[in-house]
Parts: structure tokens; sequence; C-alpha cells
């Protein structure tokens, strides 16, 4: 059913930005209810952005709007605000996906400014299909357990967070991993002796103003319903759009698909007069790395010439259920042997601090074993006095999403299991989560220098994608941190 109302006083920022518009061809000028807007208009939906297959209920909206010379489109979010779809001509199409668990019949808004000044705005209602389940490439953008994500700059790809490259070819992930073809890129905010900072550079951007987001701070957030939002280091908004993930292939060569947005951080192509691309290829991308590329001028078809493309890294550490337990049937966590000195249980000084140091440095730690021979030797901590599997490099657990944690032998048998959950409310400098667990359910679950006794609390001081750090305190004593007292800890990598 369609419905029409006018409402005044939305959005006075987009009224005065809005110029009258009148009719090219005789010169009258456009003046009409809110009533008549959507006289005359029509609309068909589509599986598919080409309009190519029709679908009752589909997410791509072809329209048109024959009483108005241009149409600005939008929805409201559950919190009131609006979001654009389409804007500028009075006929196209729109893409809408509503969030996983909303009502699939939705209200879409059509604005027009007429030459008086006056705002008219026109709905029409629409049944749209509502996803069950993220696709794939959307829980690893948006998370599949909080419907949102937030990326920042990634420093750790050899310091460079933007900049350009050859266009290469081969492994896109040798990009995103290794930096493979790069040339030169950003890695501050500020450096005048070389020019690597963002406010060196800002001949790229679109009016020589750093908006916010050539900072190594900023940060932008993608939504499960396919919002992207830009922000800078204090949090204001700088930039939205849509977002739109097209030709995923987890397997593919060079690229996984094409990243559809106008949205991203720093969205220009180098070089290029401050060209914003809207479609960037996503030639690495996991729970919590993404690297974007864009060849000079979009000529897509040069891949493998070596010719001058932009590279965008970013990295992901909000997601912290999904990197436990992955995003389908679950997630195996052996034991880390790329540890600092290869060390995967052991001692530490309970130090405090950012605990990622931890994961990362091995800072605070004492000793500690580095292979199933040693755990052989260190059988006078365990609760039994016996070896149970888990002492092999092979050995695993597993986490799934139900809460189901079991521990695995090297040979892939099942030791025992049990349940957990992870408390992210205690995170902190120090750690970014609890980890509740049946007794003796983690790999080598036992307090060092205890006489077996098996936690059931860990501090996840580090995790990632593919990383996770545990510390259990002395006694259990989570409130010496900092005191440098005996602690365990566990080091993990996912299998």
């Amino acid at each position: 059913m369609k419905k029409s109302i006018l409402l005044f006083a939305v959005a006075l920022g987009m009224l005065t930005a809005c110029d009258p518009i009148k009719d090219s061809k005789d010169m009258d000028v456009d003046n009409f209810s809110a009533s008549e807007l959507l006289s005359g208009a029509t609309f068909s939906q589509y599986a598919d952005e080409a309009c190519t297959e029709a679908k009752a209920d589909g997410n791509w909206i072809k329209y048109s709007v024959p009483k108005a010379s241009s149409v600005f489109i939008y929805y409201l979010k559950p919190d009131g605000s609006e979001f654009k779809l389409a804007s500028g001509s009075a006929s196209g199409v729109f893409n809408f996906v509503p969030a996983r668990g909303s009502d699939p019949n939705q209200t879409v808004y059509f604005r027009f400014i007429n030459a008086d000044g006056q705002e008219v705005v026109a709905s029409q209602d629409f049944t749209v299909e509502v996803a069950g389940e993220l696709k794939p490439e959307i829980r690893l953008l948006a998370s599949n357990d909080y419907g949102k994500k937030t990326w920042k700059w990634d420093p750790s790809i050899t310091g460079v967070l933007w900049g350009n490259m050859g266009y290469c070819g081969g492994a896109g992930a040798d990009v995103g991993i290794s930096g493979n073809g790069q040339w030169w890129g950003v890695t501050c905010n500020d450096s005048p002796e070389d020019g690597a900072g963002f406010n060196n550079q800002l001949q790229h951007s679109t009016d020589g103003v750093n908006q916010g987001d050539g900072d190594v701070d900023a940060y932008m957030v993608f939504t499960e319903d396919g919002i992207l939002t830009a922000y800078d280091a204090s949090g204001n908004a700088i930039r939205n759009d849509a977002y739109t993930v097209e030709g995923y292939d987890p397997n593919g060569e060079w690229k996984v698909g094409d990243l559809v947005t106008k949205a991203i951080l720093w969205p220009y192509e180098i070089n290029s007069g401050a060209n914003i691309p809207g479609r960037y290829e996503i030639c690495y991308l996991t729970s919590d790395k993404m690297t974007l590329v864009y060849p000079d001028g979009g000529d897509f078809g040069s891949l493998g010439g070596w010719g001058e493309a932009t590279f965008w890294h970013f990295y992901s550490d909000s997601d912290i259920l999904g990197f436990a337990y992955g995003y389908d049937k679950g997630k195996d966590w052996t034991w880390n042997t790329e540890a600092p000195d290869g060390v995967v249980w052991g001692n530490m000084g309970y130090c405090g601090g950012a605990g990622s140091d931890v994961g990362i440095n091995g800072n605070g730690k004492w000793w500690g074993v580095t292979s199933e021979e040693e755990f052989m030797t260190q059988l006078n901590h365990t609760n039994d006095g016996n070896a149970h599997g888990d002492e092999s490099m092979d050995a695993y657990f597993t986490l799934t999403p139900d809460g189901v944690i079991t521990r695995h032998a090297g040979d892939g048998s099942v030791i025992n299991s049990g349940s957990f959950t992870i408390d992210e409310s205690v995170a902190n400098e120090w750690k970014v989560a609890n980890l509740n667990t049946t007794a003796g359910t983690i790999l080598w679950p036992y307090e060092i220098n205890s006489g077996g006794n098996m936690p059931t609390t860990f501090e996840v001081v580090y995790l990632t994608g593919t990383k996770m750090t545990l510390v259990y305190p002395d006694g259990g004593d989570f409130g010496a941190l900092g005191g440098w007292g005996e602690a365990s800890f566990w080091q993990f990598k996912a299998k």
C-alpha cells in the first residue's frame, strides 16, 4: 500500500543545501504537494543490481518519479536518523537490505524541494527480503554476532597505511600480508621530512583539506544492513554511504571480490586529482585484516602490468566473539609454536600494562615449554601425573558458537569437553575478555606450580583472528595485576 505524507523540519541541513528545481523544458517552476509527488511513479523489484531477475521482495528497487526532476531517497534507521539510499536523478535503482530481524515491510521516503523552499516528502511501502543469516563476506566485514564491526588503519604491514604500488597481479593475499608490490605510502599524520604523513598529502584529497580520516586513529564502521560510516579520531562522522560486495569468491587468486562504496577512510586514488573510485578490489579479507586496491584510472584489465595502483590497509580488533569461535561451525585452536622464543606454556611475571605485548612480544615471560618432549618432562604440573595427548604440538581445542569447548589430542581424539562463555565486560588495557570454561578443557589446562590446579577463568590478553594468549595469575589473584607475581600463560594459534 502506498501512503503519502508531508513532513516538515526534517533534515534542515539538507533543506538549505538544495536549490529549487525547475523543468528545463518550459521553465515552469515545480510546485506540488506531498500527495502529488509520487503520482504516476513506478516501482519494480529485482534480485540483482542489473534488474534482470524480477522478484516480489527483491532488495534492488527500480524507480521512476516523473513528477520531479530530482529526488532524495532515504529510510529511517531504528534511532530515527536518516540513511540515504539514492539522490539526484528522479529515476534509477537503489539497494535496500534491512538488518536481520527487521520487519520485511519497510517504508522508503522520497524528498523534493519546491521552488518556494517548501520540503515535500512522500513515502512508499515495500516488502523486501530480510536475511536469515549474513552472507560470508558480510560476516567478515560487519561481524556475525554484533551486526557491526570497526576497522582501523593497519600499520602492521610494513608500517604503511595508504599509498601507491605496482599493479602486480599474482596472489592478492601477498599484498595484504607482506605488502607485495608497494612503492611508497603514508605512515603517520605529519612527516615534513619525507612527506609520508597524511597532512603532507592533502593534494590527493577533494578540497585540499583533511576531513579527519587522514589520521592514524580514524576508523570506519561496517554494519550488517549495508551501511558504512567513516569517523575521525574523536568519533565524529565524516561520511557514510551504502556498501555492497560484488563477485565474492574466497578462493579468488588476486581478489576475493569488489567493495562498492564511497565511504572508506581516505577514499582517494593517488595522483588522480582527488578521484574517489567507489569500487575497490578486496585483495585480502579475513576476520581482522582487509587490503583494498584500485588500479590507475580504474584500468582493472591491466592486472600484472605493474602500472600504478593505490592500496589501503585496514585491521579490526572489535569482533571478539567472531575471532574466538568463527562464523560457522566453530574454530580450532592449537599451540602457537611461532610465539616469542617458541614458548607455548610457562610462567611469567603478572606484569600489567598492555596485554597484547604478552601475545606479540612475550612481555613478562620467565620460562616455558617449546615442544612435546619438554611437556613430557613437566607432568608434575598435571592433576594426575599423566599425559593426555594435548602435550602434542598437533593437539587443539575447539570453540563453537553454541558455547561448547572440546579438547583434542594430537591425533584428533577427544580428551574431554564442556562449556564456555566469553565475558567482554571486564575488558581493559590488559585484557579483551575473560574466557570462562569447564575445568580442564583448554590444552594443558594446568596452572604452573600449583599441584595440578585447573582454572576455570582465563584472562584473554591478546586475541585476533589467528592468535590467542591466555593468562592466569597465581591462585587466581586477579587483583595482583602489575605486582609481578607469578602467572601462567598459554600461546595459541588458529589451526
